[in-house]
């Protein structure tokens, strides 16, 4: 069987590699696209030589494909990758490739940068026992007869006809007839972008509490543009109060570090801490005497004995809404989402051990937010695109925080901000200015969606 963790590099639609991936992700129905390179072997008379799928293969099994056909390894160009594949399939060696035409093929298990290309050989060729089930010269006629009978792969019956129509006497090669069998070619069109930004220290700044006029210009642009436009951010509504400048461009929201998401009035996700974490974590902050948010469906509660949690959220953060915090046990009548605890660091890690539920995202020195284990903004942001059936490679993230690591590194493009962390930097796709220096607007013509 194929080696499951075999890692294949993550590309956009330009081929450009913006990241990696399993052999196992890739085929799991996740459609982030990754580039595989084909070779169609004709003879002198025109016929054409397909391989025989072994049957225990994970795609296609026991069906008759394109004569050579892999995956592009990391670290390795399209040519490279070529002649390795054509060398272990068909132990040719001495052949001159033709590029034919590169495009995206997507069915219902993944989604491939396809490089297609052609050559002419009439030499011997040595299908590899290991990796096929043999292969022969198939006349245009046999091709003709085999079309639609589930005896050839959809992948080959598509890219055939986009590709050599004309020998089969079809006029127009680039918009094939498609039978039930058949994958979807992507249209070429320009391809819209799912825009998702954590709100503190990226989309607001720290030093200002308001959103940067280049920010708001820009995501006018980009909506303009059709591109659309998500809020990930750990906040919880009732303190969502600093976005009124662009809050008719919002698309829906990703909040409570993903443990609720919701488009419009529609929850699309609502993740809760079971109730014995929750009072584990309310005892401990009551005997170690430590500031404590607990965040319900619907409200908040505080507890605040040093006053630490109203100087770091109203003077340092600007959060409003702090006021209508309701009593903790109200609040524990509701389903818990979320808990943040005002500790250092060293301390994070003794209660978490005790939590093992849960899940920890710091992006502040004197506090962090705690959530179910799966209720993080990467998952948030997953969610989202498919509720509303967005490719999750054609999503961009924005953020600065410690919790928003799984949101870039789950994104097709990650984008951390000039003030981010280092240990965000590190996961990033692309490092921009800060949110005080222009840092989004310069982000998004970066990448030519403005």
């Amino acid at each position: 069987m194929d080696n499951q963790q075999e890692i294949f590099p993550i590309v956009d639609e330009s081929g450009k590699v913006i990241g990696s991936a399993t052999r196992g992700e890739c085929h799991s129905g996740s459609k982030v696209l990754h580039p595989v390179v084909h070779l169609h072997v004709f003879n002198s008379k025109g016929d054409i030589y397909l391989q025989r799928r072994p049957d225990w293969k994970d795609i296609q099994p026991g069906k008759w494909d394109t004569a050579v056909g892999g995956h592009i390894d990391y670290g390795e160009t399209s040519d490279e990758a070529l002649r390795r594949e054509v060398r272990e399939e068909l132990g040719i060696t001495d052949f001159i490739s033709e590029f034919v035409d590169k495009y995206v093929f997507e069915s219902k298990r993944e989604r491939e940068l396809v490089y297609v290309n052609r050559t002419s050989y009439d030499g011997e060729i040595h299908p590899s026992m290991e990796e096929l089930d043999g292969g022969r010269f198939w006349t245009m006629q046999e091709i003709r007869e085999a079309m639609g009978k589930d005896i050839l792969t959809p992948n080959f019956e598509s890219e055939f006809r986009r590709c050599f129509g004309k020998k089969l006497g079809i006029k127009h090669a680039q918009e094939p007839v498609r039978t039930a069998q058949e994958p979807v070619l992507t249209a070429q069109e320009p391809v819209r972008t799912a825009l998702f930004f954590d709100i503190d220290g990226t989309l607001v700044s720290f030093k200002t509490h308001e959103i940067p006029a280049s920010t708001i210009f820009a995501l006018t642009q980009a909506k303009a543009n059709g591109h659309k436009v998500f809020i990930s951010t750990g906040r919880p509504p009732l303190i969502i109060t600093n976005l009124g400048a662009i809050e008719h461009l919002i698309d829906g929201y990703v909040t409570i570090n993903g443990a609720l998401c919701f488009v419009g009035n529609e929850v699309v996700r609502c993740k809760n801490i079971p109730q014995e974490t929750v009072m584990t974590v309310v005892e401990d902050a009551k005997n170690k005497n430590y500031g404590l948010i607990v965040v319900g469906e619907r409200d908040v509660a505080v507890l605040d004995p040093h006053g630490e949690v109203d100087r770091i959220f109203r003077g340092e953060i600007a959060v409003e809404n702090l006021n209508l915090a309701k009593p903790l046990d109200v609040i524990l009548q509701q389903r818990i989402l979320q808990l943040t605890p005002f500790f250092p660091e060293e301390y994070e890690r003794d209660l978490m051990e005790r939590i093992p539920s849960c899940t920890s995202g710091r992006w502040h020195p004197a506090f962090t937010d705690i959530t179910a284990k799966g209720a993080d903004k990467g998952e948030g942001l997953l969610t989202l695109a498919a509720h509303l059936g967005l490719n999750p490679q054609n999503t961009m993230a924005f953020g600065d925080g410690g919790n928003d690591i799984s949101m870039i590194k789950a994104a097709g493009i990650g984008i951390a901000m000039g003030n981010a962390l280092e240990s965000l930097k590190n996961e990033a796709d692309y490092t921009t200015t800060s949110v005080d220096d222009d840092g989004i607007l310069g982000a998004l013509q970066h990448y030519g969606l403005i």
